[in-house]
């Protein structure tokens, strides 16, 4: 005779799990930015390569935890939360790892660094942007974790919070990214018009990470309150 699983058993396998995990892999790329970016400053390409070579191979994990996801997505009963709303969660948390590839496949290519007057207030801003993808996997842990508690008040109360925080980190991201291009504008003699043009590209690729985690962290709150 068939034995039915354990309730606990059914709910550790929540699709919710998964999508933190896939959260956790896309940080893990966001995170080698600032070596990326340590090697780059210091014109060590071969480093930087190497740094860039690891976020790819972390951006291709996040790929396939993905289509994991939409494979294997659960369908019926197990199932406490909108199918549409995982899939978009996973689709913008997927953001945070593709637009950090990007950034520094953009960078590597083009042997791009910043003016080397501007490092301290670029690591500081990569610095920000890095925060806002930590707390926004935290608001994802959190929800994953709420849907073992059957969704409790207080647990919804402390993922809003949370979501404020990113909201706020996004926002100084956006005042960081605004001086920086002000100063940037002081040095484009010093710098080809072209380079000029893509290291203000790198720029706003470098905030929209920070946008792609208050997308994650609103996405996650949806679930949580849904």
């Amino acid at each position: 005779m068939a034995v039915k699983p354990a309730l606990s058993d059914v709910l550790s396998t929540s699709p919710l799990a998964i999508l933190e995990r896939h959260a956790e892999a896309c940080l893990n790329c966001v995170k080698y930015l600032v070596p990326y970016f340590e090697a780059a400053q210091a014109g060590d390409w071969n480093r930087a390569e190497k740094q860039q070579f690891e976020i790819a191979r972390l951006e291709g994990i996040a790929d396939d935890i993905k289509m994991d996801v939409r494979r294997n997505l659960p369908r019926g009963l197990w199932m406490s939360v909108s199918r549409a709303d995982l899939l978009e969660l996973v689709r913008v948390q997927d953001k945070m790892a593709n637009e950090t590839k990007d950034v520094a496949g953009l960078s590597l290519g083009r042997q791009l660094a910043f003016p080397a007057k501007l490092e301290k207030s670029v690591f500081k801003f990569i610095a920000t942007v890095q925060d806002a993808a930590e707390t926004a996997v935290d608001v994802v842990a959190a929800t994953r974790e709420l849907s073992r508690t059957a969704f409790g008040a207080r647990q919804v109360k402390a993922i809003a919070t949370k979501c404020i925080l990113v909201e706020k980190l996004e926002r100084r991201s956006d005042e960081s990214q605004t001086k920086l291009r002000a100063k940037l504008r002081t040095y484009e003699a010093d710098l080809s018009p072209v380079d000029a043009i893509f290291l203000y590209q790198l720029l706003s690729s470098i905030g929209e990470i920070a946008d792609h985690a208050e997308k994650v962290s609103h996405r996650a709150q949806i679930i949580a309150t849904s």
